[in-house]
């Protein structure tokens, strides 16, 4: 029996029943599907042969670092069913290699790229009735990567676990065709020169508050600031674009999150539509026509990215009391865009990168 195999209390988790899952009404939350997959490392940081197992819950030490000490990080990838009803998956090499540099910077053990699309490859295919039905959701891929040796000293752990689970999803903001953005300036998501461009765990519960506040006072999200309170950063858990007089603007900074769906659609954007792309620091004032930008105006479209949110259009941006609106529905240029890469994830649209997988 694998370390992994045995870390997992089979049976534990009870899988949800696939007749109780009404399709049309997915959202972004838990669905237990029947299998888990995973491999564990000791100090000499090789990851022994994946393993496949039924779901349950995890038996690891209190002390664990990752309890303890936050010594985890985690990716976020989608199956998607096409019109074919065959399963695809997303840009798995270019997860695994963002994982094996968070890795590296919290002195993990990194799985290799093989053993990652491996791992993630077995579980959704052992999960494959939980993929929905083309158009209704995709399955969701969460790959964790944490120290879960005990230790009670401040130090790396020596062991590490990968896990991947999954569970099927709808959109990430439900019943929102257009987003309402409160720009904050009380908290700052990341620390400059931190792990901010780390896919950590501990980037996100700090982030709860100010987003649940917004939230309360009506908001769908927050839009973070750097630590000048001059560029923006991220939209919560999402990288930030937009459009101005033809060109796009997406938002780039050393301690925000390098998106997989950003990269993917720069690329789409510039090599399948030909429109010029800025990637860099992006002033809130040129976003908002303020300032020095007053003379150009506001941005034409404004919208955010992930794995989660996909094209996510924002409609208003609130900054300093006033409410700056971009547009009632997706502006042209978003719009196709997400046309493009839901295409390509689906098999509805030629993949001239080669990003997709297609699985048996």
């Amino acid at each position: 029996m694998s370390r992994f195999e045995s870390m997992v209390l089979q049976g534990t988790i009870e899988p949800t029943p696939l007749a109780s899952i009404d399709w049309d009404r997915l959202g972004f939350s838990v669905i237990v599907t029947p299998y888990i997959g995973g491999s564990i490392a000791l100090a000499d940081g090789v990851f022994e042969h994946p393993v496949v197992v039924p779901n349950g819950m995890l038996a690891i030490p209190p002390l664990a670092c990752v309890l303890n000490y936050g010594q985890g990080l985690f990716e976020g990838m989608k199956a998607r069913r096409g019109a074919d009803g065959k399963v695809r998956l997303f840009r798995v090499d270019a997860n695994a290699a963002r994982m094996a540099r968070g890795a590296a910077r919290f002195m993990l053990a990194v799985p290799s790229a093989d053993l990652y699309r491996k791992t993630v490859t077995e579980v959704v295919q052992a999960n494959a009735d939980y993929v929905p039905p083309y158009g209704k959701g995709s399955l969701y891929i969460r790959p964790i990567l944490a120290g879960v040796g005990a230790t009670l000293s401040p130090v790396a752990s020596d062991t590490t676990m990968f896990a991947v689970t999954t569970l099927p999803v709808g959109l990430r903001y439900k019943g929102t065709a257009m987003l309402k953005i409160k720009v904050e300036d009380r908290y700052q998501r990341a620390a400059a020169k931190g792990t901010g461009w780390v896919k950590a765990a501990g980037n996100y519960a700090p982030c709860f508050l100010p987003a649940d506040e917004a939230k309360h006072e009506g908001y769908s999200d927050v839009l973070f600031l750097d630590q000048s309170g001059r560029f923006v950063e991220e939209v919560g858990t999402a990288n930030f674009a937009m459009v101005k007089k033809g060109v796009l603007y997406v938002a780039d900074s050393p301690s925000i999150l390098p998106g997989i769906t950003r990269d993917s659609i720069m690329r789409i954007a510039r090599e399948m539509l030909g429109i010029e792309v800025v990637f860099g620091q992006l002033e809130l004032d040129r976003v908002l026509g303020l300032g020095a930008y007053e003379g150009e105006g506001p941005a034409d479209e404004a919208f955010c990215t992930g794995t989660a949110a996909v094209i996510s259009p924002i409609s208003d941006i609130t900054w300093n009391g006033r409410t700056h609106h971009f547009g009632d529905e997706p502006g042209p240029i978003a719009a196709r865009l997400y046309e493009l890469l839901d295409g390509i994830q689906t098999g509805r649209v030629p993949d001239p990168y080669g990003w997709v997988t297609v699985l048996d």
